[in-house]
């Protein structure tokens, strides 16, 4: 008895269309060898060339630029990172990338650090605990070269993991200084004492100071709570009678505490000036008086704090403390590459007041 065939035992019937050749296999792509072979330089030069660094003539450099461009090069990042153990990639992390300035400070940070031929991998925690330790575990974990801990508020448990690591870190005004580690401290303080220092030789005697300085959780915002102090001391320093000053504090996302904090108090305190704990905040306030018929600075004063790019795009252009963004990002990206870093270091990094078309000498009536 014959077994029966199943399909895949009768042979295929020939087509009477003539076969296609196979397509010939691209070309393997170029490598780092073939570059310098072509430029008539060695390895190590197209390395300079590529990383931005070595001595190197702006003609031999050309010339490889050029022959790069020719046999379309790419380098294998992936490769050269397997071979060093670690990647030309810096880790940052903020708090809200919704705020300027967190996002102003990151491409800051970018532009310099691909100076030297790094970029960033940018995380943020939304202020949650949770999610700041899970992106230091992750940019650890991708074995970054340093990683930079721009948020307001602070994690402990992250702070801990990234000590343990070894990993080259910088953090924005918070934690204690310890071996690989920096801390860039901004003139908080100073900053706020020109602000109120600014609005009393105008003549403004009654101070509203509007924030939004702690989480739905009931936790304080350590950024803010440097203002805070800031503000306090000021305010104790200045030796000026008939001062007075209030305070509100609005929790929830600035903008939206600004024009709460304005809602709540209108109507209820006296005051000709208004002193925002962020830009963000001032923005909010700035509707919030606006939708009252209120004039800026004809009626009230506003000052906020971050110089944030649409600061001097708002209507009229905000007054606001500088923290020079240029300075915060060389500072970070230098404390995270010089080579072998062993010592703790402590930065300062100064203010400024900015002063625009929102502050202005009390109305007579105010």
């Amino acid at each position: 008895m014959k077994s029966p065939h199943t399909n895949f035992d009768k042979p295929k019937k020939a087509s009477s269309s003539p076969r296609r050749k196979p397509e010939p296999e691209p070309a393997g792509r170029p490598r780092i060898h073939d570059v310098a072979a072509l430029a008539g330089v060695s390895v190590g030069t197209i390395s300079a060339v590529l990383n931005g660094n070595g001595r190197v003539s702006n003609t031999t450099r050309s010339h490889v630029q050029a022959v790069i461009s020719e046999l379309g090069y790419h380098p294998d990042f992936f490769a050269s990172n397997l071979a060093r153990r670690h990647t030309q990639v810096l880790g940052v992390v903020v708090s809200n990338l919704q705020n300027p300035f967190f996002a102003e400070t990151a491409q800051a940070i970018e532009d310099e650090a691909a100076r030297y031929g790094y970029q960033i991998s940018l995380m943020a925690t939304n202020f949650s605990p949770e999610h700041h330790r899970a992106a230091v575990k992750q940019l650890l974990g991708a074995r970054i070269s340093g990683i930079a801990i721009m948020t307001s508020e602070y994690d402990a448990v992250a702070r801990q993991l990234i000590l343990a690591s070894g990993v080259p870190s910088v953090s924005l005004d918070v934690g204690k200084l310890a071996k690989h580690s920096s801390i860039i401290r901004v003139d908080s303080r100073g900053g706020m004492r020109t602000v109120v220092e600014h609005l009393i030789e105008l003549g403004h005697r009654d101070l509203l100071f509007v924030r939004n300085s702690y989480k739905k959780d009931g936790q304080r915002l350590f950024s803010h709570k440097l203002r805070d102090e800031g503000f306090a001391a000021a305010v104790r320093a200045c030796r000026v009678g008939r001062l007075k000053t209030n305070m509100v504090d609005i929790s929830g996302p600035g903008a939206d505490a600004g024009e709460r904090a304005i809602a709540s108090v209108f109507g209820k305190i006296h005051f000709s000036a208004v002193i925002a704990v962020t830009d963000m905040v001032a923005m909010g306030v700035y509707r919030g008086l606006q939708a009252r018929g209120i004039r800026i600075p004809e009626d009230i004063s506003v000052v906020g704090f971050d110089n944030t790019y649409f600061s001097r795009f708002l209507n009229p252009p905000l007054t606001t403390i500088d923290i020079p963004r240029c300075d915060l990002s060389k500072m970070t990206v230098e404390a995270l590459l010089r080579p072998g870093a062993k010592s703790k270091k402590s930065l300062k990094l100064a203010t400024r007041l900015v002063v625009r078309e929102s502050t202005a000498p009390p109305h007579p009536k105010a």
